[in-house]
């Protein structure tokens, strides 16, 4: 009986221990119910990591209805999304307009970058997307 009862109180322990990590690894973000700003990306080939220069010119809301849309500077995008709770991420971006946003502008990168996307991750306040190509998009 007292092999028994110390048998349950591990399995409780061990419970709580499992919540509390758990828990603290959770970064509690989500991809719905913000507007991400694009703060910076990278490349494999060529190897490189560029920064935004206005990270509120691009930006993007997932909604959770499966759809998002994205500010791509002058430019609009809209689309739809899917994501997995393993942090899998299509994201299909429907035809944006097509506005000269201006020679400094990063527009049609940050719309081609979208529809590479294959998942995501959170640290802190912050969201990385993967992109087929082996590259990162960071926001904020």
């Amino acid at each position: 009986m007292r092999e028994l009862m110390t048998i349950r109180r591990w399995v409780v322990v061990a419970g709580v221990v499992a919540a509390l990590v758990l828990a603290a690894c959770s970064s509690g973000s989500s991809l719905t119910g913000k507007a991400w700003q694009w703060t910076s990306w990278t490349t494999v080939t060529p190897q490189s990591q560029s920064d935004v220069a206005d990270p509120s010119s691009y930006t993007i809301e997932f909604k959770s209805d499966g759809t998002f849309q994205a500010k791509a500077d002058c430019n609009g995008v809209t689309g739809t999304y899917t994501s997995t709770a393993s942090g899998g991420l299509k994201i299909d971006p429907d035809p944006s307009t097509l506005a000269a946003c201006g020679v400094d502008s990063v527009s049609e990168a940050f719309a081609e970058k979208l529809g590479l996307a294959i998942g995501y991750t959170f640290f802190r306040s912050e969201m990385t997307i993967n992109l087929q190509d082996l590259g990162t998009m960071q926001f904020k």
